[in-house]
C-alpha cells in the first residue's frame, strides 16, 4: 500500500490554484513562495483526499466560497509574517 502516493491534501491544490490567480509566483522569489504556501497550509484545516474529483463534483458553491475566503485570508496573514521579518530572524 503506498498511501503517500493516493492521499494527498486537497487545500495544497487550491492554495497553488490561488497562488496563480493573484500571480504570486512571477512576483516573488522561490524562497518567499516556498514559505508563503507553508504559512498559508499551516492556518488552514487540512482536507485529505484520495482523489480531488470527487471533492470539485460533491462540494457546494457556498463550500468553495467559504474555502477561498479563507485561503485568501490565510495567504494575506502569511505575507504579514514574511513581510514583518520574522521568517528571516529565525534562520539567522
Amino acid at each position: 500500500m503506498q498511501l503517500n502516493e493516493d492521499i494527498s491534501n486537497f487545500m495544497e491544490t487550491l492554495v497553488g490554484e490561488e497562488f496563480s490567480i493573484q500571480g504570486i509566483d512571477s512576483r516573488f522569489d522561490n524562497d518567499y513562495i516556498q514559505d508563503l504556501f507553508c504559512l498559508t497550509l499551516n492556518q488552514l484545516r487540512p482536507h485529505y483526499v484520495r482523489n480531488s474529483i470527487d471533492v470539485r463534483i460533491n462540494i457546494t458553491a457556498e463550500e468553495r466560497n467559504n474555502i477561498s475566503k479563507n485561503i485568501i485570508r490565510a495567504i494575506d496573514e502569511g505575507h504579514k509574517v514574511l513581510q514583518s521579518g520574522r521568517r528571516t530572524a529565525d534562520r539567522d
